[in-house]
């Protein structure tokens, strides 16, 4: 990323913009390449810090994931021209303003223990909402996008272990695991669920259903943002 005196405009078509951001939410794993000039950076990074204080203040006066909390933050996102929703027409310019903005943030929020932590969580609870808004038939794509190795199984497979899901997830029933997607996981990226004794496990695999998948997402966008942090820190 580099800066200028004023921005360069980029005129993509419409497949270009789609391949850029592909979906409403994202691991972050490539920094962004475009000039931007040093009032957009101020702007962004101001409008990236009132969103994630904002995501800090609802997540302390409601409970994470409630009605009121969706709505509060989906309107907070709105008001502030980000990506939240995969639907919506010509996202391009709220996705690369999302983009852009988290690499500025990473640079101030890398430099003590207190501030990458802070950071982490803000943006954590930030894919969570965009998680669990995500439209089902965009799930399996996203998680290609990310590189995890996540693959839902088909309704046939899913059949063959439904007992020994539902005996692993006590809070889920037969009429519900019906509805559900699962999801072959490799085991290692599903020991919290493994030692709190709710998942199914066989061949080296972990079947997860949709319901619990988000934490372990959320486990390897940590892991993920933490390295990066430290190597920004490294490199300033």
């Amino acid at each position: 990323m580099q800066f200028s005196g004023r921005r360069r405009n980029l005129r993509l078509a419409g497949d270009q913009k789609s391949a850029c951001y592909p979906h409403s939410l994202q691991f972050y794993l490539e920094p962004p390449s475009e000039n931007i000039s040093l009032i957009e950076f101020e702007n962004l990074a101001i409008d990236r810090l009132k969103l994630l204080k904002t995501v800090e203040n609802l997540g302390v006066s409601y409970v994470k994931g409630t009605e009121q909390y969706q709505s509060k933050l989906e309107a907070e996102i709105r008001k502030l021209k980000f990506s939240f929703r995969e639907n919506l027409e010509d996202e391009y310019e709220a996705r690369r303003r999302d983009h852009i903005s988290h690499f500025i943030l990473r640079l101030a929020y890398c430099q003590s223990e207190d501030l990458r932590r802070w950071f982490i969580q803000q943006e954590m609870d930030l894919l969570r909402f965009r998680f669990n808004i995500l439209p089902k038939d965009k799930i399996q794509n996203f998680l290609k996008d990310s590189h995890l190795q996540f693959e839902a199984i088909s309704d046939d497979e899913k059949s063959q272990r439904e007992p020994d899901i539902i005996a692993s997830s006590p809070s889920l029933s037969g009429t519900q695991l019906e509805f559900e997607s699962v999801y072959k996981i490799p085991f290692a990226d599903a020991l919290d669920l493994f030692r709190g004794r709710r998942v199914y496990l066989e061949d080296g695999f972990a079947y997860v259903p949709l319901k619990d998948i988000v934490a372990i997402i959320l486990n390897e966008f940590r892991a993920k943002l933490s390295k990066a942090l430290a190597v920004t820190l490294c490199c300033l």
